[in-house]
């Protein structure tokens, strides 16, 4: 047996699972399709004083402490292209595309002024811009930058057309002359599937104004915006002009766990940066408890409402006009805001159908990877992997983190316990396969050798 896990995708719910098997003793590699670690969380990653620093009385894990971890090998731009085996013997390949820069980035910051390609910052959700050379935050793991060969214009087959980055870096740290990818073959144990959830199109926002008035954003967009370091330092302003909304209305279609957690989150913070007038209004008629526990847990102040949202357009002094048709009401109200916020319906991530073709798993209805054991929700249709947090659909984030803790002890079992750490005791049961009392062959192999290794120790 191996002393390695493997975890796809480096969000919250990924990071919190390797610390946890780096703590344990065990070797981890975390595989991620992005330049850095962190998902929509990174910027929170930075320092104590982030907000989002804690997650219902668990930390979130810091890049100052996974950088210092011995136990963490990060693959960035990589993705899972091969695994075959069993649980505690998995062979696995990564393939992993070149950033065109190297550890000996100091970042200096002079290659970004002089690269001529722009695009907008996908780590902003766009209400940025970046060059093809750039990093996404001003903290980042890995630190170096890095070059988006796609909007490069060395994107092959051309040949150096330009070398202006090249040409002012005086560490020698920009090669376009690496391979464009290379594979990298590992043992593992198990699998920790934690690759996030994706935004569903916003297309269907367009009737609402999203695309044309600026200060008409998402709330995923809300939620760069509160977050430090972010591209308004973690205040909220218009991006029309920057300038502090007095206003501001956010729109919920279905008062869900997820997203009402999302709203009373994004309000609390609201009402901490003294915003005058914060409103709700949702678009779904709730029943009576539902929305009286929803309405408990905001600050006191907000101003929330049922109705049937029929305008949001851009009216005078640079205002958001927003009518609705009131369900108590029956009446047409119709009220002035600074920044309207709308809400997001989440999907399956991208390539989330071909990750699970690779390792050989069942998806649910929705697309989510399914996990059909039901006395332990992280264990998928295949033994010895595992998924949490948005890979199994919308989850807040204290069970995200409870879910990345469960599913990081239930990996480790599959490891060799005389590899772990002294005191480490891993846990007994194994998932059992799904529909059928019978173990599988490899459930039961597992069990067989974890019974060896605790008789060879005594």
């Amino acid at each position: 047996m191996t002393d390695s896990i493997l975890v796809v995708g480096s969000g919250i719910a990924g990071l919190t699972a390797a610390m946890e098997c780096a703590q344990a003793g065990a070797r981890t590699i975390v595989v991620d399709n992005a330049a850095i670690v962190g998902g929509r969380l990174a910027a929170a990653m930075t320092d104590e004083s982030s907000i989002g620093a804690g997650v219902a009385g668990s930390a979130i894990p810091k890049l100052s402490t996974l950088a210092e971890s011995e136990h963490i090998e990060f693959m960035t731009m990589a993705t899972l292209e091969r695994i075959q085996g069993r649980p505690g013997n998995f062979d696995i390949s990564v393939r992993q595309r070149a950033r065109f820069v190297t550890d000996a980035c100091t970042r200096c910051k002079r290659c970004r002024p002089v690269c001529p390609s722009v695009s907008s910052n996908e780590y902003d959700a766009g209400l940025t811009y970046r060059k093809a050379i750039f990093t996404p935050l001003p903290q980042t793991l890995p630190q170096e930058y890095v070059i988006d060969i796609d909007s490069c214009l060395n994107k092959p087959p051309n040949y150096l057309p330009c070398n202006r980055c090249i040409e002012v870096c005086d560490d020698d740290a920009i090669h376009f002359d690496l391979p464009l990818d290379q594979l990298h073959e590992r043992q593992v144990g198990a699998v920790i599937l934690s690759v996030g959830f994706a935004i569903a199109d916003t297309n269907r926002l367009n009737e609402y104004g999203y695309g044309v008035h600026p200060d008409i954003v998402t709330a995923v967009e809300l939620q760069y915006l509160l977050t430090e370091p972010g591209p308004t330092g973690g205040y909220v302003a218009k991006p029309s002009n920057e300038e502090y909304p007095e206003s501001i209305l956010l729109i919920v279609d279905e008062l869900t766990p997820f997203s009402a957690y999302t709203a009373i989150s994004q309000i609390h913070q609201l009402v901490e940066q003294d915003i005058d007038k914060i409103a709700l209004l949702i678009t779904d008629q709730q029943d009576e408890k539902t929305q009286s526990d929803f309405v408990q847990a905001l600050p006191a102040g907000v101003t929330v409402n049922q109705g049937l949202l029929q305008s949001v357009v851009a009216g005078p002094d640079n205002k958001i006009t927003v009518s609705y048709a009131d369900f108590a009401s029956h009446h047409m109200p119709k009220n002035d805001y600074d920044m309207v916020v709308l809400s997001c319906e989440i999907c399956p991530a991208k390539g989330l159908d071909e990750l699970a073709k690779t390792v050989e798993l069942k998806l649910d209805e929705a697309g989510f990877v399914a996990t059909p054991i039901s006395d332990q929700p992280c264990a998928t249709s295949r033994a010895g992997i595992y998924a949490v947090g948005g890979a199994c659909g919308s989850a807040i984030l204290s069970d995200t983190v409870a879910s990345a803790k469960a599913a990081a002890t239930l990996a480790l079992g599959h490891l060799d316990p005389r590899l772990l750490k002294p005191g480490f005791v891993p846990i007994s049961q194994v998932a059992k396969a799904p529909d059928t009392d019978t173990p599988s062959e490899d459930e039961l192999r597992a069990r067989i050798e974890r019974a060896l290794y605790t008789l060879m120790d005594r």
